[in-house]
């Protein structure tokens, strides 16, 4: 009886929790935490700002807390109500109760129940039959589009909160996992990038599928930078590896195998005075230092003993456009693929993604903190475009096709300067009308150990639509945009795309 009567309590406690939404103020928390971090870090404001910041930022903790300690008085008094109720009819002593809570075995095992049941209710509200219409239409597709629930969410937050907090933890994981490390699998990588929406996941996604090669997936989220120890930890707390269709809206399905682009929440860690409030630095090769060097290639060779049989780092990440000479630096042998897409079709998907994004983030903001804390900051709310030259505009300019236009210009005109010989470029709209003909290419091109099993991958791509027109677009940036593609295309998969040796380099 008093094991039933305690269960009971435990059940009311969580009741309360989450009927006074008691996760909602919590992610309140993390969220005031991490823009209070942010705003301390940022070389772009004064002293004075920051001070101002940081004090609402205070202020505003202060009323959490105090709200946080209410619910959870009520919660405790719910629970003591319930052992209190048991022992006023007789069918206990309360001194026996507090024996009994007390012990180890409850402890642990109510513990562990408690866990289980709030977990179990988190599912409970995601499967709930879909609302006919109005505003709980609404709210149904929010969840599709950010699929986590409030305790997933917390624990994002608390991740994204301090990137040298994962710095750390995945220092502690090599000194944990030292033996299942081959520093061999760090050489000859494969890094797929350019702007987004030009074809890096799909590429990313063919590649994957091979045997030899591992990239970081939806499994990793959100301590990235220790994919081994989360991946022990991690099922605990994550959802179901089932399919879904992405937030992007574009027909591309994930689930928790997915490959995803992880990376940059590693440069985020190690490189923060790149990332300024309306924009991110780029890179040079004067900017290596071995500390990270040597982290980095031993994180890649993590992700890759996270694939049974994998023997080489596959990663996309859009950014890396703004540092490859740092890339080559550090990696000598690795092959960079780049796709290039017809700049007036490019700009249309950017656009069309960029007010996906800021209406998404607008009525779900943990979709921005998502984003900013595994650094996506390529559309919506969390935009900060990459500086690829001097007086470029912020994102606040980011409303028509001209923006985009600039942009893209800059890109792939810093691209062409900085791009060294394991560069690959990509005619993605050529490539995608006859991946026949260019499978077996690309497999030269950086090393496939089974030209043939990438060549097998022909049916995952699919011919391009015509390109759209540009209504409203500067005459001028279309011509100038046109030359520099027809530049790009010259060089896909050419002579100037020299082969990686399938033997590692030192």
């Amino acid at each position: 009886m008093i094991v039933a009567a305690l269960l009971l309590g435990l059940a009311a406690f969580i009741a309360v929790l989450r009927i006074l939404r008691a996760e909602r103020v919590a992610r309140r928390v993390a969220s005031t935490a991490q823009t209070a971090l942010r705003v301390m870090s940022d070389p772009d404001k004064s002293d004075d700002e920051k001070e101002r910041e940081v004090r609402r930022a205070s202020v505003t903790l202060l009323g959490l807390f105090l709200a946080i300690a209410g619910i959870g008085v009520a919660a405790l008094g719910a629970t003591a109500a319930v052992v209190w109720g048991g022992a006023q009819a007789g069918l206990y002593s309360l001194d026996a109760a507090i024996a009994v809570a007390s012990s180890w075995p409850f402890l642990i095992g109510s513990t562990v129940g408690a866990v289980v049941l709030w977990l179990a209710l988190d599912r409970l509200g995601r499967n709930k039959p879909a609302p006919e219409a109005g505003k709980a239409d609404k709210d149904m597709s929010d969840r599709d589009e950010v699929p986590y629930g409030p305790m997933e969410q917390a624990l994002h937050n608390f991740a994204f909160a301090s990137p040298a907090r994962q710095k750390r933890l995945g220092a502690l994981e090599t000194r944990l996992y030292r033996g299942r490390i081959d520093p061999a699998r760090a050489h000859r990588p494969v890094f797929v990038t350019s702007l987004p929406r030009a074809g890096t996941t799909i590429m990313l996604n063919a590649l994957a599928g091979l045997p030899e090669f591992a990239s970081a997936t939806y499994r990793h989220m959100p301590f990235t930078l220790s994919p081994l120890l989360w991946s022990r930890i991690g099922p605990v707390f994550q959802q179901s590896a089932a399919t879904a269709e992405r937030a992007h809206g574009d027909g591309l399905e994930v689930s928790g195998d997915s490959p995803e682009a992880f990376e940059e929440m590693l440069w985020m860690a190690f490189f923060p005075r790149h990332y300024r409030e309306d924009r991110i630095l780029t890179w040079d090769a004067g900017e290596l230092e071995p500390e990270f060097a040597e982290y980095f290639r031993t994180h890649m060779a993590k992700v890759v003993a996270t694939k049974p049989g994998a023997r080489r780092y596959l990663s996309k990440n859009n950014a890396n456009i703004a540092r490859l000479p740092l890339i080559e630096s550090i990696c000598p042998d690795a092959a960079v693929l780049i796709p290039v897409r017809d700049p007036r079709a490019h700009v249309a998907s950017l656009m069309r993604q960029h007010a996906r994004f800021l209406d998404l983030h607008a009525r779900e903001p943990f979709g921005r903190r998502y984003m900013e804390g595994v650094g996506h900051f390529e559309f919506g709310a969390a935009l900060r475009p990459i500086a690829f030259r001097e007086g470029a505009p912020g994102p606040q300019a980011a409303t028509g096709p001209d923006f985009w236009l600039r942009y893209w210009i800059d890109a792939y005109e810093h691209v062409l300067a900085t791009a060294g010989r394991g560069a690959v470029f990509l005619d993605h709209d050529a490539f995608c009308a006859a991946p026949q003909a260019h499978l077996p290419q690309l497999a030269r091109a950086i090393g496939a150990e089974d030209p043939a099993e990438l060549a097998a991958l022909a049916p995952m791509f699919r011919a391009p639509r015509p390109a759209p027109v540009l209504d409203g677009a500067d005459p001028q940036l279309l011509a100038r945009a046109d030359a520099l593609h027809d530049t790009l295309c010259r060089r896909a998969l050419g002579a100037e795309a020299a082969p990686i040796a399938k033997e590692a380099t030192a």
